[in-house]
């Protein structure tokens, strides 16, 4: 408290220092978002915040992409469909904990960007680009990586699940376009 008992606001700047080489990735990083230094830190702390706080309480480990892929490709077809389903059901509970608004087309956008910032370079890394595109009831999603065609299966797999359990949207295979390093999905969407 403050001698006239008045209570001091706490100050919201944070400062830390970094090594040379730190400083010139995030600037590099700074370069090709077109932001500040400032702000790329302050999105890099938000978005390890959030995932390590969804970690924690989920009791979740990190494990290498080769080491998952290899497991997976050793799965039986009804395993291959517990694992689509676990993922994508993580996958809503971490878009909700982090956009907290209910899950309808409404709110679409808020869950579409969350997931781009999720799965893209700022997140999990599973993408290099992403996008994700509502118009006139046709769901447009492009995905560039560099996994493998298997790895486009499975996420194909996955955001078809997320989207039909979730959103409880019914989804019309129009155009289906996956390679070793590319997605590309069109539905029509009902519901």
């Amino acid at each position: 408290m403050s001698p006239k008992g008045e209570i001091k606001k706490r100050n919201n700047f944070l400062g830390f220092r970094l090594s040379h080489k730190d400083i010139e990735k995030l600037d590099q990083v700074a370069k090709i978002e077109n932001k500040s230094r400032g702000l790329i830190a302050k999105q890099a702390v938000k978005n390890w915040l959030t995932l390590e706080s969804f970690r924690k309480t989920n009791n979740m480990i990190i494990i290498t992409k080769w080491t998952f892929f290899r497991l997976l490709s050793q799965a039986d077809e009804e395993l291959l469909d517990n694992i689509v389903s676990e993922m994508s059901n993580l996958l809503a509970d971490m878009t909700r904990f982090d956009v907290s608004k209910p899950m309808d087309s409404e709110h679409f956008p808020s869950y579409s960007r969350n997931i781009i910032k999720f799965l893209g370079a700022g997140g999990l890394k599973w993408f290099n680009s992403i996008d994700f595109t509502l118009n006139n009831n046709t769901l447009v999603i492009k995905g560039l990586h560099d996994l493998d065609e298997y790895f486009s299966e499975l996420f194909t797999r996955i955001i078809e699940h997320y989207f039909q359990t979730n959103f409880e949207f019914e989804l019309k295979n129009q155009k289906k376009e996956i390679s070793s390093n590319l997605v590309y999905l069109e539905f029509d969407i009902t519901g």
